[in-house]
């Protein structure tokens, strides 16, 4: 894959208290602007066995709708540009 696909401005944050658990929400950059760009960058984390069944969203901001006001409150904290996130079940520590 060609280096403009990778995310940048990634800027992470733990939302508690869901029913689904704690989440890890993950803000990042990416050429939204190429729909294969989106393509290619999904692919990839499907082929290095980075989306599973405990990621809730992965794409653009705007089509997100798994808790839409807790994700649009954190992104009032995000002092950077950001089109995308990832919304997943965090892991538990021990």
């Amino acid at each position: 894959m060609d280096n403009q696909l990778n995310a940048k401005n990634v800027v992470q944050f733990r939302l508690t208290g869901t029913p689904k658990g704690n989440l890890l929400v993950s803000f990042y950059q990416l050429d939204v602007f190429n729909q294969q760009a989106v393509n290619w960058h999904i692919a990839g984390l499907l082929v290095e066995n980075k989306l599973h069944a405990g990621v809730l969203y992965e794409g653009n901001l705007s089509n997100n709708t798994v808790y839409p006001t807790a994700i649009y409150n954190l992104l009032d904290r995000v002092g950077v540009y950001v089109n995308c996130v990832r919304i997943e079940q965090a892991k538990k520590s021990n």
